[in-house]
Order: C-alpha cells, then sequence, then structure tokens
C-alpha cells in the first residue's frame, strides 16, 4: 500500500506514520511538510525509515502537489496539514488559516482525483468545528452536533469538512473525516505551526524533572476529554487498511470528561496552583463545544475503534517520555512563525 500524508513532520501525523508502517510491513508512505524534518522526527521513525520517501512541499503549491501525486501514484491520502490555532496568528493573518486549511485541502483532494490511482483520502479535521457548544449540554456530543466555530481556525476546518464532501460526492473518491478532540502523546513539540502545547505535555516534563507542575488555580476545577496520538493513529489505520465506509465524520476522544487533578494523579505527578508561575491555564467553565465530551458510539459501531484505558495511555506516554527527556532537557524552541 502506498501512502501519501501532508503535515507529516507534525505531532499526530508523525505517530501515525510510525505505527503505521509498523503494523503493515508492505506498506510504504510518501511524507509531505512544508518544512524540513527535525532531528526528532528523523529519530522517531529510525525503525521505519527505509520505508518513507520525505518531500518538502506547501499544500497551496498547486503545481508541486500534482507533480508529487503524479510521480508517486499513492493509493491512499492521509490530509494532516493544517495551521492550528494561536490567537496571536488569528489577528495577525487570519486569511493563512483559510489559505492552508481550506484552499489547501481543496489542492491536495484536486490532485487526488487527477491522479487516478487514489481511492480515499482520510480528512484530518477537528474538534474546534463544534465551536462553543450548548452550555446547558450535559451528555456526550455526537457528530450530529451543530457545527458553530467560533474562532478563523475552526471555520477554516468546517469549510474544510465541506470542500471534503463535495469533491467525494463530485468525483467519487471516499473522504471519511475524523475531528480529534485534546489529543497528546509522544512527539507533541512546539513546531513553526504548533506554539500551544497541550496539558499533559506540561505534566510529561514534570514527570521527567521531578517537579510538581505550576498551574492557574481555576486550572484545578477543570475537566478535559484526553486522547492518545497513538489511538488516533489506531483510527487512522483502520480508515486507510479497512473496508470503505465513505465520506463520514468520526469523533475521535476518550469518551470522558476527565477532571484536571485526576489526570494530573495519572501521571503521577504533583500539581501547584500558583498564578505567577503558571504554565498551565484551563477555564472550568469550558466544558461544552470544543471543549466538551465526545460520542465515539459512531467510530466503535463502524470501525470497530475504542479508545484505550486512560491510564494505559498515559503509561505509554510517560514511559516514552521518561525514556526520551532528561531532567536536564528544556522543551526546544519554536523555530518561529509560520511563512
Amino acid at each position: 500500500m502506498r501512502v501519501l500524508v501532508t503535515g507529516a513532520c507534525g505531532f499526530v501525523m508523525s505517530v501515525f506514520i510510525r505505527c503505521f508502517l509498523r503494523d503493515h510491513e508492505e506498506a510504504r508512505v510518501l511524507a509531505l511538510d512544508v518544512g524540513e524534518p527535525d532531528e526528532a522526527w528523523s529519530s522517531h521513525l529510525a525503525d521505519v525509515a527505509g520505508r518513507v520517501d520525505f518531500e518538502r512541499c506547501d499544500v497551496r503549491d498547486r503545481a508541486r502537489v500534482a507533480t508529487l501525486f503524479a510521480r508517486h501514484r499513492p493509493e491512499t491520502v492521509v490530509h494532516g496539514a493544517t495551521v492550528t490555532l494561536v490567537p496571536e496568528w488569528e489577528l495577525e493573518d487570519p486569511g493563512r488559516f483559510l489559505d492552508v486549511n481550506v484552499m489547501g485541502t481543496a489542492t491536495v483532494l484536486d490532485a487526488a482525483r487527477r491522479a487516478g490511482s487514489v481511492g480515499r483520502v482520510v480528512h484530518v479535521s477537528s474538534a474546534a468545528v463544534y465551536g462553543a457548544g450548548d452550555p446547558g449540554r450535559t451528555e456526550p456530543q455526537d457528530e450530529d452536533t451543530p457545527l458553530e466555530p467560533d474562532e478563523m481556525y475552526g471555520v477554516s476546518k468546517v469549510a474544510a469538512e465541506m470542500v471534503a464532501r463535495r469533491f467525494a460526492a463530485l468525483y467519487g473518491i471516499s473522504v471519511p473525516i475524523v475531528r480529534c478532540t485534546k489529543v497528546f502523546g509522544p512527539m507533541e513539540r512546539p513546531t513553526s505551526s504548533r506554539t500551544l502545547m497541550s496539558l499533559p505535555y506540561h505534566l510529561a516534563r514534570s514527570l521527567v524533572a521531578g517537579t510538581p507542575l505550576a498551574v492557574t488555580p481555576r486550572t484545578l476545577l477543570a475537566a478535559g476529554d484526553w486522547i492518545s496520538a497513538v489511538d488516533v493513529a489506531a483510527a487512522l489505520d483502520l480508515l486507510c487498511s479497512g473496508p470503505d465506509v465513505g465520506s463520514v465524520a468520526f469523533n475521535l476522544a476518550g469518551g470522558v470528561s476527565v477532571p484536571v487533578p485526576r489526570l494530573a494523579e495519572l501521571f503521577g505527578v504533583e500539581l501547584a496552583a500558583d498564578r505567577e508561575r503558571a504554565v498551565a491555564d484551563a477555564d472550568p467553565a469550558l466544558r461544552s463545544g470544543k471543549d466538551g465530551t465526545y460520542s465515539v458510539r459512531r467510530a466503535a459501531r463502524q470501525l470497530g475503534w475504542r479508545p484505550r484505558d486512560l491510564q494505559r495511555q498515559v503509561d505509554e506516554y510517560r514511559e516514552w517520555a521518561l525514556a526520551n527527556w532528561s531532567p536536564e532537557n528544556r522543551a526546544p524552541e519554536c523555530p518561529g512563525t509560520p511563512d
């Protein structure tokens, strides 16, 4: 199987590539990214590097994308390239979210349908499509929850989903969509397209350093629906290699609301309420929409996918962090804002 992955150097796509190639010995991946691979990426994929071909490519470059599709003739595409949410970027250059997340998606889908070899494009969306949600809602949100994004990132993700569905209808390409919630795990790191780190990332850093994690007092009252990138990768694998499910949207989440103190307990890290030194902040009032709890029944029913027990997910991440970071290691500096 020949799989093309966009945004390949990113957090979740890095994990997916390694998991997929380890589980499919005959598979080969064409990895596309706007930037060159860093040392962490190369090290992470070292044991499968012989079956990874990397090409630097901006998904907005129609000619370049078309050339690579025609040359490599992938059978399946996982479209993960995106500009993630950073409030400052939304104020400084809101159009970039549309350029990359919407027009980039259209460019990839157009190249896929013209290549003649692609039968399936897995489109990686986000729970940001749900926006602020309904504050009065208490039950887990399913995929039919109204899409009401409340920032440009979410707007671009909703638009990209609509583009994906239209391409599917026009050209008969299967384009399943995944909406990921609060993802954590190996390979999360500051990059040019990702500057806001998750709470589990900070917990893992504190675990390795052997120090408490300073958070704002209100964070102790917050909660979230967390999922490991390894579990997300398992769902993406099923969408790539399993039976065709058409152009359906799937929530990928833990499916339960976990209080922050409980999450810290799973990591074995003490929390310290310290507003001045806090490296993490979460609003306890945000319990719906993109910050809510998600139903994963559709993925269980149609894909046979279920998230593993959260303790198992955390333990796996703990082991990885302890093996790959040292107490002296500082988080790598962000290379800067995107071009």
